[in-house]
């Protein structure tokens, strides 16, 4: 579902559709159509990073780069995680985990499944 917007440029009107932000959960609700934001499932994606074991966003306390990209097209979700693993910990097993985990926690909390959740290793942490 688009989000349009009107623009009138003297008394012409045009129609413009912004980028979709929201994922349509139940469209035929007699009451409404039911949203959810992408920060939605950004929320639900930091959450996973911060109680993984041995994993941590690229760079948290940076306000001018975000870590965890949420694109909404088509009503297909597409996650990006930029991680950065601690020095110790097995790169492949606890990507593999994360991943699950953000499946795992978006499905069950929104009863909506992820298309595609890409975990990307930043670097490492010592």
């Amino acid at each position: 579902m688009a989000i349009k917007r009107e623009i009138c440029y003297n008394g012409t009107k045009k129609v413009k559709f912004m980028a979709q932000e929201y994922i349509a959960v139940k469209q035929n609700h007699e009451l409404g159509m039911i949203a959810l934001s992408k920060t939605v499932f950004e929320t639900i994606a930091h959450i996973a990073v911060d109680e993984a074991d041995g994993l941590t966003l690229d760079d948290p306390f940076n306000p001018f780069k975000n870590s965890i990209h949420c694109k909404i097209q088509n009503d297909q979700l597409t996650l990006t995680v930029n991680v950065k693993v601690k020095y110790d910990v097995n790169v492949k097993t606890a990507c593999a985990k994360l991943q699950d985990t953000i499946h795992e926690n978006i499905t069950h909390m929104t009863d909506y499944t992820p298309d595609v959740i890409d975990v990307r290793v930043a670097g490492f942490v010592f």
